[in-house]
């Protein structure tokens, strides 16, 4: 038989010589699948460390919101003090009721853009009053100074929700990622348990 074999063209290799080439084949496996591993664990790291510092900014862009929402109610509350005290008892209370109507749409949810044309309107019709009821030019200008701060807030919280929305679409990115190179992941970690298993076993026959 063996004869047969040796006419066919065929070596039969010596048991050592096998297991020299089946310790290589494991060593070969190993070595892609470590390095395919290890590129795939530093992006999962990465996409992690990423997820992570995205929830420390949400906190802080949810933090941040509350303080200038609040922020914003406290400067039109101090410019309805204001008028309460220096205007409103000079006045009769339909238009003093019209001005707090006026404060009311103001200070409501509305973007900073419709926010500044209700401002420059609301400040013009007071100036009017204020002249003709001889209040004091000190007044208006409380009045104004507290008025942009609310503006300002109102801004603020625009651009925050902004980049509130960009953080969550860049989030959603990251989540599908990691959720993709998961399985990949496991896959490889299993595989070069195998194969180490397999090296292993055969490093000792060969010895």
């Amino acid at each position: 038989m063996s004869g047969n074999i040796e006419e066919a063209g065929i070596r039969i290799l010596p048991e050592g010589e096998l297991i020299s080439r089946v310790v290589e084949k494991h060593k070969k496996f190993l070595e892609e699948y470590r390095k395919e591993f290890e590129e795939l664990d530093s992006k999962l790291s990465q996409f992690e460390e990423d997820a992570k510092n995205a929830k420390i900014s949400r906190t802080r862009i949810a933090e941040r919101k509350e303080v200038l929402k609040e922020k914003r109610q406290q400067f039109y509350h101090q410019v309805e003090g204001l008028l309460e005290k220096d205007l409103f008892p000079k006045l009769d209370p339909v238009t003093a009721d019209k001005i707090k109507e006026d404060i009311k749409k103001l200070k409501g949810q509305i973007e900073p853009e419709e926010e500044q044309d209700l401002k420059n309107s609301f400040m013009k019709n007071l100036g009017e009053l204020i002249k003709e009821k001889e209040t004091g030019e000190s007044l208006l200008q409380q009045v104004n100074a507290r008025l942009d701060e609310a503006g300002s807030s109102n801004i603020e919280l625009k651009e925050i929700k902004e980049s509130e929305k960009q953080l969550e679409e860049d989030d959603g990115s990251k989540s599908s990622e990691i959720s993709k190179s998961k399985p990949q992941h496991k896959w490889l970690s299993t595989k070069i348990k195998s194969h180490e298993e397999a090296l292993s076993y055969w490093e000792k026959q060969k010895a």
